[in-house]
């Protein structure tokens, strides 16, 4: 995703990733298809996350601790629907990326931590909800503490950042390579960040586990 994979490249490697190029585009019919129910898919996913922020805005009796983690989970999703699937088109639709090599870095990065923050947050809420059985008295007399919750919202952005921002930006220093020729090095970069949400959700299991063995403990005895 460079648009230096444009430009002149020697060993005739220029030709080739313009017959690649062309073979991977759709014909027209399918490119208008897949635009349109891509343009689909980014309303609904905007619409339906503005109606929830609005709604924790305009209402305040919705401002309690779990649901300041579903407003969090919906301001990461309008973000992926408003700013990584538009600009995720038209690579998909050409074959091609078009914005130049600093904005392809700001769109992983985003990508990246946007979608891994959605998994966070739903981690985060999934805990809460656990919490609010397992400790309902405890958890009663925190729903007033805005604070707490911020905090955590906080670190969800800040862990999902860590986790693969800085080997995004610093990918091409490390790997030694700062002139980009194709896709193929950052689709690579993409394999090597993959950490599939299943494992987050066996740690979340895990948790979960250990805390309700603790509680069956104390009420055995």
């Amino acid at each position: 995703m460079d648009s230096s994979s444009s430009a002149r490249a020697p060993n005739g490697s220029e030709s080739l990733e313009k017959a690649q190029g062309e073979e991977d585009q759709f014909s027209t019919t399918w490119t208008i298809a897949l635009a349109v129910l891509m343009a689909l898919l980014i309303v609904a996913i905007v619409v339906g996350n503005a109606l929830v922020m609005l709604a924790f805005v305009v209402d305040s009796s919705l401002r309690t601790q779990n649901n300041y983690f579903l407003l969090n989970l919906a301001i990461s999703d309008f973000l992926v629907g408003a700013f990584c699937i538009p600009l995720y088109i038209p690579y998909v639709l050409t074959g091609r990326w078009a914005f130049g090599k600093s904005f392809c870095k700001l769109w992983l990065v985003m990508d990246y931590l946007l979608c891994t923050t959605s998994v966070f947050n739903i981690v985060l809420i999934s805990y809460d909800r656990f919490l609010s059985v397992t400790r309902a008295v405890s958890y009663r007399a925190q729903q007033g503490d805005t604070k707490r919750a911020v905090f955590k919202m906080a670190m969800v952005w800040v862990l999902a950042f860590l986790l693969y921002g800085p080997a995004i930006i610093s990918w091409e220093y490390i790997s030694g390579r700062r002139r980009e020729r194709n896709v193929q090095r950052w689709a690579n970069l993409q394999v090597a960040l993959d950490l599939r949400p299943e494992l987050r959700l066996e740690v979340l299991l895990i948790s979960m586990w250990s805390l309700g063995g603790q509680r069956s403990s104390r009420d055995r005895y």
